[in-house]
């Protein structure tokens, strides 16, 4: 694995976390200003991620069979797993706060897109006070 891997970890990390702290908070159009960084971070990820396995392959053309070398190799993911740990946390946790800000938004779209409920129509009764709807009286009867 390259050494520029964790840089480029780190960079995406605290994007997550500013635009997961973004979304607790409701601020949505400050998380979507920091979209454009994190599709840059991403990216640039996978590409240090693409050399690193390129470079890999370059050094190591045969990987042993052997049984007993590969038990005595470290895990090659070893001085990321904290970084991947926490990289997978907060990829969840932005994953939940995006869909429920999804949700949200749709609820409002709703509310300001619907059409209001017809309210009942005003009856008065003879005592100049409301009337039940089940007791209202014509005002006018039409003979045409």
């Amino acid at each position: 694995m390259s050494a520029s891997i964790i840089p480029a970890m780190q960079r995406l990390i605290a994007i997550l976390e500013a635009e997961n702290s973004a979304l607790e908070e409701a601020r949505i159009p400050d998380a979507l200003a920091l979209l454009p960084d994190k599709q840059s971070a991403s990216r640039m990820l996978e590409q240090e991620v693409a050399v690193a396995n390129d470079r890999k392959k370059d050094l190591c053309p045969c990987c042993p069979d052997d049984e007993e070398d590969t038990a005595q190799q470290e895990p090659p993911a070893f001085p990321y797993r904290d970084l991947l740990e926490q990289m997978t946390e907060l990829g969840n946790r932005n994953g939940e706060l995006l869909q429920r800000a999804i949700t949200a938004q749709k609820r409002v779209i709703e509310l300001l897109t619907s059409t209001p409920a017809a309210t009942l129509p005003h009856n008065y009764g003879n005592q100049g006070t409301y009337a039940p709807v089940s007791e209202r009286q014509a005002l006018f009867t039409s003979r045409a």
